[in-house]
């Protein structure tokens, strides 16, 4: 590790300079009297301790993105469970922890903030007025926050104990299917029609939010109640450099045939209109449309 509970591990490089990670930036300080340079000089970054130190930074990247990853497609199987022993096993991790601390989460029956957990995978928990509960361990279910009907009591609660989540749940966008929604249907249009002046704008916004290419469409899998289904939002499949329009949101099973929007479950609509919204939003179009609001 190139950072200790201490503070950094500091390690020679080029004359009267050194240098250390901390967290995932690469900073210098001078050997001689400990003084914190405000950038790193040129001859530093390019001395053999500069060179694997950018490459230890560029694999700690990598896995904090692993673990944001892995734990969103938690979040995406509405509450499928994960084991305690897991749990456990990777919170001393720094990128595992920042991931998963100040997740609202279930725990034999209760739920709660999740503030810490033990070698045992027994985790502690806030309740929604801030007392600390330690749950028998078990395994942990991490509900999708459209399945959360007091959602506004914990983001209450995050704000009052000055906490952030890692990954996007409570200040997440959550979206419910509208009562006039026919039951038959196979499709949404409603976020048709926005125009990106090159194809691969649309895919890169796509990409940006945790979507995949898939035949023209960008796509999401989620899981609602066990039951697997995959969200997909028509942006097309000319020439990336070519012009662009988006189309039909719909969602399909297993097998790719599409499932009628009145068997559609909670997590899945939410997140199927939630890719379309924020991928629809950075294209020209009316304005009928909501804002950005995640970018």
């Amino acid at each position: 590790m190139a950072t200790t509970s201490t503070g950094p591990h500091w390690v020679p490089a080029v004359r009267g300079h050194e240098l250390a990670l901390d967290g995932t930036t690469l900073i210098c300080r001078r050997s001689g009297d400990g003084q914190l340079l405000s950038s790193v000089p040129r001859a530093a970054r390019a001395s053999r301790a500069g060179e694997r130190l950018t490459e230890l930074r560029e694999r700690l990247i990598r896995h904090e993105e692993e673990c944001r990853s892995t734990v969103e497609s938690w979040l995406l199987s509405a509450g499928g469970p994960i084991p305690a022993a897991l749990l456990g096993r990777v919170w001393p991790d720094p990128a595992w922890r920042t991931s998963l601390a100040h997740l609202v989460v279930t725990v034999d029956g209760f739920t709660g903030v999740l503030t810490d957990v033990a070698d045992d995978g027994r985790t502690t928990l806030l309740d929604v007025d801030g007392g600390a509960h330690t749950p028998p361990a078990g395994p942990v279910s991490l509900p999708h926050p459209v399945l959360l009907p007091d959602a506004d009591r914990w983001r209450k609660l995050l704000d009052t104990c000055e906490l952030t989540q890692g990954i996007a749940q409570l200040a997440r966008d959550v979206h419910h299917r509208p009562a006039d929604v026919d039951p038959l249907a196979t499709g949404v249009d409603d976020y048709a029609g926005s125009h990106f002046e090159e194809l691969r704008d649309a895919t890169a916004r796509a990409v940006r939010q945790g979507c995949v290419m898939h035949g023209g469409f960008a796509t999401l899998s989620v899981a609602d109640e066990g039951v697997g289904v995959q969200a997909r939002y028509w942006l097309g499949s000319d020439d990336l450099y070519s012009a662009a329009e988006t189309g039909r949101l719909l969602w399909v099973d297993g097998s790719e045939r599409p499932v009628a929007l009145g068997e559609i479950g909670p997590v899945a609509w939410s997140e199927g209109v939630r890719m379309a919204t924020l991928i629809h939003a950075g294209g020209t179009h009316s304005p009928r449309t909501a804002g950005d609001p995640e970018g």
